[in-house]
């Protein structure tokens, strides 16, 4: 299946525009909002690991152009949000960090994109939340282990903590950190190298996840559900999308699109067609709480 956006449009920059901050019990955090908050359809979008706000301006320019919301969430930590003091690390977590962010907006009904590791908060935030009236999982994190998270989880846990104790420790474990490193460069060739202290969080995030939570969250969504996977993805590979897709059984529509020259990046890649499904299948969200 081809991408809907065109490969002209996807050489045409889209500016950013400015933020603002939202408190939430979880701290204060930026979000930039794209569109009319009242908008009858509105988004909330999660970026991956690492990621920003940004990784979205594709996607919230092609919302705006079909009269919805698009809110895109720096997590804690990342773009312009400070770090959270509340301990963030499993995908139920976050899941309940952007819920706060979107109450916070005032919104009571909104559909989610989860993009790379951001998915699996996405993911479990449409199997418990009330709330969320469709997700769109974007190149995402699925239920079992892919290329671009080689080393078991388990280890990138005791990794983040060792080598947070001591410089010995991470000396030691400087090996398996230069992998990382490398594996993170791939999604952005453009961005600078992880320091050591963005290495230590993001091995104890990667250790947050467990697969086996991951699948019970895919059995238990139950509003529409679109899986992305891009033919040139050196993160996750399609036959993740695949098993992802076919794991959310109650799901009552599950759109599965395989892009053959599709990044890692289809919310860039293929932004008019994402948009044009979240439209599509988002029922009318009710007013916002406040303006």
């Amino acid at each position: 299946m081809q991408s809907l956006t065109r490969a002209s449009d996807r050489r045409v920059d889209i500016p950013d525009r400015p933020g603002i901050f939202v408190r939430t019990p979880f701290g204060e955090t930026h979000v930039v909002v794209d569109g009319d908050p009242g908008a009858s359809v509105v988004v909330a979008c999660i970026h991956g690991l690492p990621g920003s706000s940004r990784d979205f301006r594709r996607l919230g320019h092609a919302l705006t152009t079909r009269g919805a919301c698009c809110v895109r969430i720096d997590m804690p930590g990342y773009g312009k949000s400070p770090p959270s003091k509340a301990l963030l690390r499993t995908p139920a977590q976050r899941a309940a960090f952007v819920e706060a962010v979107m109450k916070a907006r005032g919104h009571r009904r909104f559909a989610v994109v989860g993009h790379s590791f951001g998915g699996s908060a996405a993911l479990v935030l449409a199997s418990t939340s009330t709330a969320v009236t469709a997700v769109a999982l974007v190149c995402s994190i699925g239920t079992v282990r892919h290329r671009g998270l080689g080393i078991p989880n388990g280890i990138t846990a005791a990794m983040g903590t060792m080598s947070s104790k001591s410089a010995a420790a991470a000396r030691l474990l400087a090996p398996a950190t230069a992998f990382l490193r490398q594996t993170m460069a791939a999604l952005d060739p453009r961005a600078p190298l992880l320091s050591d202290a963005a290495v230590v969080d993001v091995t104890a995030l990667i250790g947050g996840i467990d697969f086996a939570d991951l699948r019970r969250a895919a059995r238990n969504v139950r509003v529409p559900a679109l899986v992305l996977s891009g033919g040139r993805d050196t993160i996750v590979e399609p036959r993740v999308g695949r098993i992802l897709a076919a794991s959310l059984s109650s799901s009552p529509l599950v759109s599965h699109r395989f892009i053959r020259d599709g990044s890692h990046f289809l919310q860039r890649d293929d932004a008019v067609g994402i948009a044009h499904w979240l439209t599509l299948v988002t029922p009318s969200a009710d007013p916002p709480l406040r303006s």
